[in-house]
């Protein structure tokens, strides 16, 4: 038993040895160990259930044109709530992620629709909602939507519908502004993701949701006038 004991110690050591990485390297792989474990179990070290917003509970989204993930280009990716990435890094992540489709307009990016007949705006609409709108849609909040309300520009007791042009993620304090009547706002959402906000001295204030997908076509002209002769 001792011998043995003296060679897993050898080897153990000899291991240590080989072991290229410095303190600081082993110590973040660890936790990322622990953290990678916890979030594919939804379980914290206590074995509660993780926090989840909008259904969905804590994780990594990253943005991948479907070329750069199949290798066909190396286009930049995006890591949502950071920016840029590069197309090797994004196709690392992905190799042990879950895929999920989101399809966007070729000819601006922008995120198409998804709607609902409740209330309650369910997975699919809601985050196609997010992945349209990255922050909070009043101009010059950079609250990210995930920490946001979703907001029926027309209230659903008006519409009976719930769909992605009908909704708008504004954070808890614009949200309340916005729903007093006092303040005077008025939102406005238009299909292509645009939302309008005329304040109450009548200026009008819009914000366009960023392209989240690649632009590969041109938007169509419309038809020029004959000329009149």
């Amino acid at each position: 038993m001792g011998t043995r004991t003296a060679r897993d110690s050898r080897t153990k050591a000899g291991e240590r040895a080989r072991d290229e990485r410095t303190a600081e390297q082993r110590r973040a792989d660890v936790v990322a160990d622990v953290f990678g474990h916890m979030l594919h179990n939804g379980l914290d070290w206590l074995g509660r259930r993780l926090p989840d917003r909008h259904r969905r509970r804590p994780h990594i989204e990253v943005l991948i044109p479907i070329t750069t993930l199949l290798g066909v280009d190396d286009d930049p990716c995006e890591l949502s709530g950071y920016g840029p990435v590069p197309a090797e890094m994004a196709r690392r992540i992905a190799r042990d992620g879950t895929w999920r489709r989101l399809l966007t307009d070729p000819t601006n990016g922008t995120v198409l629709e998804a709607s609902t007949h409740r209330h309650d705006p369910g997975a699919v609409v809601s985050e196609t909602l997010l992945a349209r709108h990255p922050v909070c849609a009043w101009p010059g909040c950079n609250r990210t939507s995930r920490e946001c309300d979703r907001d029926h520009a027309t209230p659903f007791r008006q519409s009976g519908r719930t769909n992605l042009t009908g909704l708008v993620p504004y954070c808890e304090y614009h949200h309340v502004i916005k729903d007093t009547p006092a303040w005077g706002w008025k939102t406005t959402a238009h299909p292509d993701g645009s939302v309008t906000l005329t304040a109450p001295t009548g200026h009008r204030y819009t914000t366009v949701p960023p392209a989240r997908g690649p632009i590969t076509q041109q938007p169509p002209h419309p038809p020029s006038d004959p000329p009149p002769f």
